[in-house]
Parts: structure tokens; C-alpha cells; sequence
């Protein structure tokens, strides 16, 4: 079944634009609402894997954020905002509601249906107690989008518009484009750990640190620890080999 995406943008060629990109990417869009009571119509009576939702609407007193609450009253519903302007009381706003993200206007497409797959993800790690981190995310490997566990990925090294992703069981690193920035806006994981600007560790394979190099059990991956990185990696795993 193709996840469900609710569009609610007052612009009509920029909501057309946006799901045609989404079709071609085989998303469903059911429902293109230009205001927030349309909405919240759509949102009642279907059952929606993602929200594309614009934070200024022109029709509407309410705005994205005012639906956004709207939903979270009653659903984990991950939730993709469009805006063209920021400030600390929207992103306050953003934070408390969870499972969301934001895209700044102009939005490129191809930006757009990949933040999408990775906010779909497994819909299943949503729990009824809230929302948790999603186990599994969707990552363009090799001319198409593979669902990969995020408990999987050993590394990750950025190298300035790319990112190279090892990922356990696979013989060679993935080279995506995409800088890291981006990239990990869509990886919350907690064993993930930022040894410096470009190397990012999963801790669950950490292997041994010997003086300064810390080494992974898996793509024979090594690297040199600055000494403040070496004693908050020690803090993290005290049983790690030394």
C-alpha cells in the first residue's frame, strides 16, 4: 500500500508541483486543502502516513502550527512543515509537538520526497505512549530508496556536499548526496555518537580504544579521538576494551 500524504498549502501550483513529485516517488495524495478547516476534514476521515503542511495560510485566521496541535491531540502523524521565515516561538512550537520537521521555501523537490521517505519511515515504532525514535529509515542506495535499520549504520563521514554511510553486513560504503546536515535531520538515533565535524559512530560497534585511536568491529573503521572525545566515549561504554 503507498503511505498517504496530506498537502495543505493555499499556493495551488506549488501544492501541484509538490504532488506530483510525491506520485512520481509512489506516495499516494488523496486530499490538497488550501485551509485549515478543509484539513481537518480530510485529516478525520483519512488515515495519513505524513502531513505536508504550510505554516502561512492565506484563507485562514489559523495557521499550520494552530492544525498541527490540532492533530496532536489525537495523532503521531510525522508532520513536514513549509515555511519561509523562522523565529524562536514558531520553533518552540515545532519541538513541543514531536515527529516533526521543516523545509525553508524555495523547496526542491528532490529534497522534499527524500525528507519525506525518511520521515515515514516504519510507521510501526510509533508507540501509544508517544513517539519514539523510528527504527527504520529509507536512504537513495544505488538508483533507488533502500529501507535501512538505523541500528545498522556503523558510520557515517561527511565530505562536504556527500555523505559516505557504512552500514553493518555490506561489503562497501554508500556515498549519497546529500551533506550530512541534511542527512541527519532524518537519523535521530540515540547510539549515534559525533566524534568530530565529519565522523559520526554508532556506539554499538565500538571495539577497543587503544591510547588515542578508537576502533569499530566492522569495515575495519578506525580513528584518532581528540582526549576530551576519548573521556566521554569511556563515560558512555565503561567496558569498552582499552
Amino acid at each position: 500500500m503507498k503511505p498517504k500524504v496530506l498537502i495543505v498549502e493555499d499556493e495551488l501550483i506549488t501544492a501541484m508541483e509538490f504532488k506530483e513529485a510525491l506520485v512520481d516517488a509512489e506516495f499516494e495524495v488523496p486530499v490538497i486543502a488550501d485551509r485549515v478547516s478543509k484539513a481537518k476534514e480530510a485529516f478525520e476521515s483519512i488515515s495519513f502516513d505524513l502531513i505536508l503542511l504550510d505554516i502561512t495560510l492565506k484563507h485562514d485566521q489559523s495557521n499550520g502550527l494552530d492544525f498541527a496541535e490540532y492533530v496532536r491531540k489525537s495523532s503521531s502523524t510525522p508532520i513536514m512543515f513549509i515555511t519561509g521565515d523562522t523565529n524562536e516561538t514558531m520553533l518552540e512550537r515545532m519541538n513541543s509537538l514531536g515527529n516533526c520537521n521543516y523545509m525553508m521555501k524555495a523547496v526542491r523537490t528532490p529534497e522534499l520526497v527524500f525528507k519525506s521517505k525518511l520521515m515515514i519511515g516504519n510507521k510501526d515504532s510509533l508507540t501509544s505512549e508517544g513517539v519514539k525514535y523510528q527504527e527504520v529509515v529509507l536512504l537513495p542506495i544505488n538508483r533507488s530508496h533502500q529501507k535501512v535499520k538505523k541500528s545498522d549504520i556503523v558510520a557515517i563521514k561527511g565530505n562536504g556536499s556527500y555523505s559516505d554511510i557504512y552500514i553493518a553486513n555490506e561489503a562497501h560504503y554508500h556515498t549519497l548526496s546529500m551533506n550530512m546536515k541534511k542527512l541527519l535531520e532524518g537519523l535521530d538515533y540515540p547510539d549515534f555518537f559525533r566524534l568530530n565535524r565529519s565522523n559520526i559512530v554508532n556506539l554499538n560497534f565500538v571495539e577497543k580504544i587503544e591510547k588515542d585511536q578508537l576502533y569499530l568491529s566492522s569495515h575495519d573503521l578506525k580513528y584518532t579521538l581528540a582526549k576530551g572525545v576519548k573521556k566521554e566515549i569511556l563515560e558512555l561504554l565503561p567496558n569498552v576494551r582499552t
